[in-house]
């Protein structure tokens, strides 16, 4: 993988945050790791592009979801992860609806999540739609707003 593939974590948990880094690390990305959603906005103000975003649902001073939106506004081939506890149907739809790819149900699918990284061309990874990775596995999201 070329050495220009960067990552946002957006995760306000500082050892979440560091497992994040130290795995897309691994993965051969040049991570950046922030603890709040305007800290995220601030970090890719000088970015010219943004491989991919794993953002939490819940952060101290926004929504998961409004850092999303701006990403996907200002990066819109980025592969956008939304990592959360939360695994309601309605809230997998609000979240692709804002742009996000994968819908990643903590604490499973970080090792899918990392397999496919490391296995995919990053080309092919980043046009990835409306996956969800839980504890049944990874599976298309079939929702009522399907692209």
């Amino acid at each position: 993988m070329p050495e220009d593939h960067t990552a946002l974590v957006v995760d306000d948990v500082p050892a979440n945050r560091e497992f994040l880094e130290r795995l897309l690390a691994t993965a051969k990305f040049n991570v950046t790791g922030v603890a709040s959603g305007k800290a995220a906005l601030q970090a890719i103000q000088d970015v010219d592009d943004l491989t991919m975003a794993m953002v939490d649902m819940k952060l101290p001073d926004m929504h998961g979801l409004e850092v999303t939106l701006a990403l996907r506004k200002r990066f819109p081939t980025a592969l956008i992860v939304i990592a959360t506890m939360y695994d309601a149907f309605s809230l997998m739809e609000e979240a692709f609806g804002k742009g996000c790819n994968v819908f990643l149900v903590k604490p499973h699918g970080f090792m899918e999540l990392y397999k496919r990284l490391t296995s995919t061309d990053m080309g092919e990874m980043r046009k990835t739609q409306r996956l969800v990775i839980d504890q049944y596995g990874p599976r298309e999201f079939k929702g009522t707003a399907a692209k």
